[in-house]
């Protein structure tokens, strides 16, 4: 329905602009987090916070037709939050001085919006449980699990340090970890691929149990 609206409104498709950005690139720093809005049309996207040590976390996976930067709407920034392309995506960008105008206008961008913001709580309350409940090994194989999604067995483009940025730990400790995976005949490990080996103890580990 997006894509439609550009198609169809050429007051829209004048306003918003096209930015292609690959895997591992800046989509948007804090400053411009505060002065644009973003919607993902395509690939997926992380958005990160890092403390005084620089140590990265991410805060909320962005899937497409999600929408972020709400600083364009308020005006609040948060100089610790940035947006970061998980793989290779492609973002509509509206600039501040027409960001709310645009959402009055088509509410789609404020009901994207409300989903987006919707997705993010349920993220941080897993991982506040998963930080509460779950040793670094158990939240590992469970992250391993949730990123084969295609039930392949192959997790390919995912480096350590991306794994650590997930886990709010360090890429050493993640490394270590999955070293230890290996030893036990859980997963193979290559560049940027993992390969489940034993899915049903990877399982068990990360305490995911089919009822």
């Amino acid at each position: 329905m997006l894509t439609a609206l550009r198609e169809e409104d050429p007051a829209f498709d004048k306003v918003v602009s096209t930015q292609r950005i690959e895997r591992g690139q800046l989509i948007a720093s804090p400053e411009a987090m505060a002065s644009r809005m973003y919607v993902l049309m395509s690939g997926k996207a992380n958005l990160l916070c890092t403390n005084n040590e620089g140590r990265r976390l991410v805060i909320a996976s962005l899937e497409p037709g999600a929408i972020f930067g709400e600083g364009a709407l308020s005006g609040a920034i948060d100089p610790n939050v940035f947006a970061e392309a998980a793989e290779d995506c492609i973002v509509w960008v509206i600039p501040k001085s027409e960001a709310r105008n645009m959402t009055m206008q088509y509410p789609i961008l404020g009901w994207g919006m409300l989903q987006t913001y919707g997705m993010r709580l349920m993220q941080v309350e897993n991982s506040l449980e998963d930080v509460a409940y779950k040793k670094l090994p158990e939240r590992l194989a469970a992250l391993l699990i949730e990123l084969d999604r295609d039930g392949s067995g192959v997790i390919k483009g995912v480096s350590h340090q991306a794994l650590a940025d997930r886990l709010g730990t360090y890429r050493e400790t993640v490394s270590a970890i999955l070293r230890d995976f290996k030893r036990q005949g859980l997963v193979e490990l290559g560049y940027r691929r993992i390969r489940i080996v034993d899915a049903e103890t990877l399982r068990d580990v990360g305490g995911l149990w089919e009822w």
